[in-house]
């Protein structure tokens, strides 16, 4: 079993904490002992910043961020353009007796404007 969210649309954010990136949301069936597979892929991501800009993606489980996260930042103190840095994330996330929601979510590093203007996807990989 498979499951699938896809965002449309423009998004930025420049929060320095952890914020739903719009349209990655999927709630998971309950499963002891399973664990499901979620696979965040922003395919074309820029930050824009003069100070080593960047961003950082997570997966949301119910209101816990997972420790595995997935991270982007430029060389160049002030880059002379932003080009895409092309970001995947696979976590594994263990079933519960009870169904949970899970959101894709992101952040700025050091007060970039990080910004989404392709599809992303979330997908979850279920035995």
């Amino acid at each position: 079993m498979s499951l699938y969210a896809q965002s449309s649309g423009s998004h930025s954010t420049n929060q320095a904490g952890w914020t739903a990136i719009p349209g990655l949301t999927l709630t998971i069936p309950e499963g002891v002992g399973t664990i499901a597979i979620m696979i965040l892929n922003v395919p074309n991501p820029y930050a824009q910043g003069d100070n080593n800009p960047g961003g950082q993606f997570g997966i949301l489980v119910g209101k816990t961020v997972q420790p595995v996260t997935a991270a982007f930042t430029y060389n160049e103190q002030k880059p002379s353009s932003f080009g895409r840095v092309p970001t995947t994330l696979v976590v594994g996330v263990p079933l519960t007796n009870a169904k949970q929601s899970v959101t894709a979510v992101w952040a700025s590093i050091r007060n970039s404007n990080v910004v989404i203007d392709s599809p992303a996807t979330l997908t979850a990989l279920l035995d």
